[in-house]
């Protein structure tokens, strides 16, 4: 089944709020574990260990919010392409 152009604006719509949702995330990592950013580097083992662990995820959240992005304007590109394709303006 063929997808309608409004089909596909409302799902780059959905992968915007995901987006969101990344980068809400980020934020949350960042203000949870801002003192073990600041301490880092330390001569504690456990310490380092949870830094590295933190730059771990946030290199991850990073990544998904590239390609959720990517997708979302290649989304919202196919359904403007079809807006005039199809004479809807």
């Amino acid at each position: 089944m063929k997808k309608t152009n409004l089909d596909q604006v409302e799902d780059a719509n959905i992968t915007l709020d995901t987006v969101l949702g990344l980068v809400q995330t980020i934020n949350d990592l960042l203000e949870e574990n801002i003192s073990m950013l600041m301490a880092y580097p330390s001569d504690n083992a456990s310490v380092k260990f949870r830094a590295n662990r933190l730059a771990d995820k946030l290199l991850a959240l990073a990544s998904a919010t590239i390609t959720a992005t990517t997708t979302a304007q290649n989304q919202i590109s196919t359904a403007v392409n079809g807006f005039y394709k199809d004479g809807e303006k």
